[in-house]
């Protein structure tokens, strides 16, 4: 099982900066706008560490980090500790939810060990770009999400002690979330958290191109005479238990932006496979709570440039569906996503579907509303929408050891940037 242990954390010193200003989401959802704001928000943000806009950006993150920790505005903790870490959050219907987990360095594994797991497979071109960060900050700037069924009941314990004292962190972001640190040091707590997550095995909700980097740098710096005990073969690891009332997932909407008449005949093509039903709907909401509504598996929901209105799509045939799919594990066939990617994407529209993603034709969004309007504003020639996993499906998946299409899941927040960092050099 996993190997999880406190570390000295490389953290803002809050006496030198406002931390309600410093805080990002990961990189992956910041777009140029946020980025800006970010950067106008404070000089020490962490955008400017984890995308940069300078033009040598992993250059400029290492400099910045670099300076930040000479002049004093990070610091290290002077003793490991665990950092528990409660996440306040809107869900997109306006209600508020809280998430919770440990904040921890977990040894890095291969998953072929079967101790830390993925559930998403990876692009390249993400991980390279990751590995540049890695190399000049030499630090883990975002922790990754990992999620655990069962786990001991004395991990709920000391979470809920820790709870009845002043938080190390109270800070905002600027998606109005609030974000809580305890820290945890009490060498018996340490000890009674080590052993108790001993017994658990993690599955990777969120962070798979970093985690596969970290792997790949570790395999680097051993290479290079580095040894199996220094802190680069750990990483920042967030631990969240399975059952935890704030473990929300949603869905990752698939948007068609290959130009304009590049979805020509698409419908007659759909048709073929699927019993196309339109509905009256004005707004993603709608259309959304109609899907969900579905029982079946491959049902799909879908506006088309040109349609008006939408529809769902229904599988005529379930059999002859699965039929296509190949060498697609059994673990696999159920889901909504791979019916999209694998059987409607390649089979039916013939899109590249990898190939077509790294040219920016294959666009991801969580956000139902960005998805349904964007046909109709023009971003889109055609938008996929689909049901949330659930997180059965999630756990069935990485037991069976494969792994989920990219962008299955959007585990919802993302964890912040900047609450504490975890250096790969030992001092």
């Amino acid at each position: 099982m996993i190997d999880a242990r406190p570390f000295r954390a490389l953290h803002y010193d809050p006496s030198r900066v406002d931390m309600d200003r410093v805080l990002a989401p990961p990189y992956d959802v910041i777009d140029d706008a946020e980025r800006d704001e970010l950067y106008d928000r404070s000089d020490y943000n962490a955008v400017r560490l984890i995308l940069s806009r300078e033009q040598d950006r992993y250059a400029a993150a290492g400099r910045d980090l670099a300076a930040w920790r000479s002049s004093g505005v990070l610091v290290r903790d002077p003793e490991a500790a665990f950092y528990f870490y409660a996440q306040r959050f809107s869900m997109p219907d306006g209600s508020e939810r809280e998430r919770s987990g440990i904040l921890a360095s977990v040894r890095l594994e291969e998953f072929a060990a079967g101790n830390i797991m993925p559930h998403e497979r990876t692009f390249p071109k993400a991980k390279a770009d990751r590995m540049k960060i890695m190399e000049a900050c030499r630090t883990n700037l975002s922790p990754i999400f990992g999620i655990y069924p069962g786990g001991d009941a004395s991990i709920g314990e000391v979470c809920a002690e820790a709870r009845q004292a002043e938080p190390w962190v109270d800070a905002g972001d600027n998606r109005d979330g609030r974000h809580r640190v305890w820290r945890i040091a009490d060498a018996g707590v340490v000890a009674t958290l080590r052993k108790a997550f001993s017994g658990v095995r993690v599955f990777i909700a969120d962070g798979h191109h970093r985690y596969e980097t970290a792997l790949e740098y570790r395999n680097r710096r051993r290479a290079a005479g580095g040894s199996e005990d220094a802190a680069f073969n750990s990483l920042l690891m967030y631990l969240c238990p399975m059952q935890d009332e704030g473990l929300v997932i949603l869905p990752t909407h698939r948007l068609w932006c290959g130009g304009p008449g590049s979805a020509e005949g698409w419908l007659a093509k759909l048709e073929s496979a699927f019993s196309v039903e339109s509905v009256a709907v004005d707004d993603a909401k709608s259309l959304q709570a109609k899907l969900e509504a579905e029982t079946a598996p491959g049902v799909l929901g879908l506006r088309l440039r040109g349609e008006g209105g939408a529809f769902l799509l229904r599988p005529r045939d379930w059999s002859a569906v699965t039929d296509q799919l190949g060498q697609v594990p059994d673990s696999l066939r159920d889901l909504d996503v791979t019916v999209l990617d694998a059987f409607v994407f390649e089979n039916l529209l013939g899109v590249d579907y990898l190939k077509d993603t790294e040219a920016g034709r294959v666009v991801y969004t969580h956000l139902d509303e960005q998805a349904f309007s964007s046909v109709e504003n023009g971003t889109a020639e055609a938008a996929f929408m689909l049901r949330a996993p659930r997180i059965g499906e999630v756990e069935k998946v990485c037991l069976s050891g494969e792994v989920m299409p990219q962008k299955s899941t959007y585990f919802h927040p993302k964890l912040q940037t900047g609450l504490a960092f975890h250096t790969l050099d030992d001092e």
